[in-house]
């Protein structure tokens, strides 16, 4: 695929749902209008750019802190490791054993977002951490959101805790572990009335019947907790409510800070960024401290540059998180490429510097500012009005719609590896009957 043909990808509707309302995340808050429209008023265009620059950043100033708790063996480390996308033998995954190896709250950080931890809790009623002191043990009010795994049935202990962060005015959810292990015995054990969809409904019904006296509207998420197994079963739904619900404040940061595990978490990066693109065109417009060749505006070439990478990062695009995919699901790599070049040619995510360059010239013909005229409210009619403002905004905007493409693409050629492996391992299993 040649430029001329891959810009004429950028004109056609969107193969998914706008990303242009955003679903129900809500960033741009009226705060948010209102502290820049005062930084205009005070200081006019002066030092705009670095506000907004310290704004596009500020997500990474929030901790976010994930509590996971449970018994022993149930997969708090197996789902620890496969939240941060590690497998068990990856530099930094947390310990996996049979046996209770958490002794106190113990932190795991994301492996490439150091402010999201996630906690591996003692559980509760252990010998040195029984109910009457545990909340204060655990320095109960650290925590963000709750995850109570289990790996048959939940415990007394486990509807305690979940009464207790609910009476505290803090999230959690139930999640019910190795639901792959469960299929597989029941397989082996009834091979011809074996149905997933079934046993999958029982597992849940049996369990919302003993959560709900706890809380009426809870609602339990059966996961394998193995990396292979993410795009299965109600790992996205899990993904999609912790997003949801997690604290306000926190959501943009929770957002950019998770990896592209599945579609729900693509669905929240996609409109978070999205809604980051104004600060960049009304920074660039500020600023314009680098002019593109052969433009009569100025286009702060850095600011874009480093946001269309940051899109390359955020959405898995990257070569190091391919490379990773080809290793946990056994596809080669040049496969994923060959599916990447039907959306997203992959000399042009080798080469982004080049590329943006290109793709901006172009679209500085046909650009007009009264397009963007609903932004007057946030940074005022002087940067709207400005070439760079509205030749910025569409770039970004472009690419990022063909940068979701290209990650949906991925995510739908590893579901089909993750079936082929599942199908792989029934015929296994038929063979050993």
């Amino acid at each position: 695929m040649n430029f001329s043909d891959f810009e004429q990808f950028f004109y056609r509707e969107p193969f998914v749902e706008t990303i242009t309302t955003g679903g129900n995340f809500q960033f741009i808050t009226d705060e948010e209008i209102r502290a820049t429209e005062q930084f205009i008023h005070k200081n006019g265009v002066n030092g705009l750019d670095t506000y907004l620059s310290q704004r596009l950043d500020a997500w990474r100033q929030h901790p976010l802190d994930i509590a996971v708790v449970g018994s022993s063996g149930v997969g708090k480390s197996t789902f620890i490791n496969c939240f941060r996308g590690l497998d068990a033998e990856d530099d930094g995954a947390a310990a996996v054993g049979v046996v209770e190896t958490t002794n106190e709250p113990k932190p795991y950080e994301h492996p490439e977002f150091s402010n999201l931890k996630i906690w591996d809790l003692p559980g509760v009623g252990t010998p040195n951490y029984p109910r009457s002191c545990y909340l204060e043990k655990i320095q109960f009010q650290r925590y963000d959101f709750f995850l109570i795994l289990c790996r048959t049935r939940f415990t007394e202990n486990d509807l305690w805790l979940a009464s207790e962060v609910k009476q505290n005015n803090k999230r959690f959810v139930f999640i019910r572990t190795n639901i792959d292990s469960d299929l597989f015995n029941e397989y082996e054990d009834h091979p011809s009335t074996y149905n997933e969809e079934n046993i999958l409904e029982r597992i849940r019904n049996n369990s919302l019947e003993y959560i709900r006296s706890v809380d009426p509207n809870a609602e339990v998420f059966l996961i394998s907790g193995h990396l292979k197994n993410r795009l299965r079963f109600d790992f996205g739904k899990l993904n999609e409510t912790l997003l949801r619900n997690y604290p306000s404040l926190k959501r943009e940061s929770m957002i950019l800070s998770m990896s592209v595990m599945c579609k729900e978490v693509l669905v929240a990066k996609v409109a978070t960024l999205y809604r980051r693109i104004w600060l960049i065109a009304s920074a660039s417009a500020a600023v314009a401290v680098i002019p593109v060749p052969f433009l009569s505006l100025g286009f702060d070439a850095t600011l874009v540059m480093n946001e269309v990478e940051f899109y390359k990062k955020q959405l898995g695009l990257d070569q190091a998180a391919l490379l990773k995919l080809s290793q946990v699901y056994r596809i080669p790599m040049d496969k994923i490429e060959k599916e990447l070049n039907e959306v997203f040619p992959i000399q042009y995510l080798n080469s982004l510097r080049s590329f943006v360059f290109d793709f901006a010239k172009k679209q500085a013909i046909g650009t007009t500012t009264g397009q963007f005229a609903r932004y007057v409210p946030y940074v005022g009619t002087a940067i709207v009005s400005t070439l760079s403002f509205g030749v910025c905004y569409v770039v970004l905007y472009k690419i990022l719609i063909r940068m979701q493409q290209a990650s949906l693409k991925i995510i739908d050629v590893i579901m089909n590896a993750s079936d082929q492996m599942i199908q792989e391992q029934q015929q296994q299993r038929q063979a050993l009957i």
